[in-house]
Order: C-alpha cells, then sequence, then structure tokens
C-alpha cells in the first residue's frame, strides 16, 4: 500500500496558517514592504517547504498572504 502523498495533493493552507506567514514576515521583514519585495520575501520563505519551493507557487497564496499582511498595516 503506498501511502505517500504528492506535493499537489496537499490541503491548501488555512487563513489562520496564511495569517501566520504574513505575521512572520512582518516579524522578520518589517511592515513596510512593497507587494513585490513581499512576495520575493515570501517565495525565500517557502523556498525549503515541500510544495512550496518552486517559483510558480500558488498565486492564490501570494494574494492571500498579501492582503493579510497589508490588513495589519491599516
Amino acid at each position: 500500500m503506498n501511502n505517500t502523498q504528492s506535493y499537489g495533493d496537499l490541503p491548501p493552507l488555512s487563513i489562520d496558517q496564511i495569517r501566520d506567514l504574513a505575521a512572520a514576515l512582518r516579524d522578520g521583514f518589517g511592515s513596510n514592504l512593497s507587494r513585490t519585495q513581499f512576495a520575493d520575501k515570501l517565495l525565500m520563505f517557502l523556498e525549503d517547504v515541500p510544495g512550496y519551493e518552486s517559483p510558480e507557487a500558488s498565486s492564490s497564496l501570494i494574494e492571500s498572504a498579501w492582503a493579510e499582511y497589508h490588513r495589519a498595516q491599516e
């Protein structure tokens, strides 16, 4: 029986996990990143996470994390 799971089969991150990612980026890099800088830092942050290590990381993840990061600035 094969119990391995393909990285493409991983469930999407929960909103709490996305908020935690945004908070970690804010804590690590400050709260004044541009959207491009934020996306670059997020991809760098995720480069060692299986399923998220490629530059083709989900654009919806980047958008969701950016919204959470930006929301905390308001």
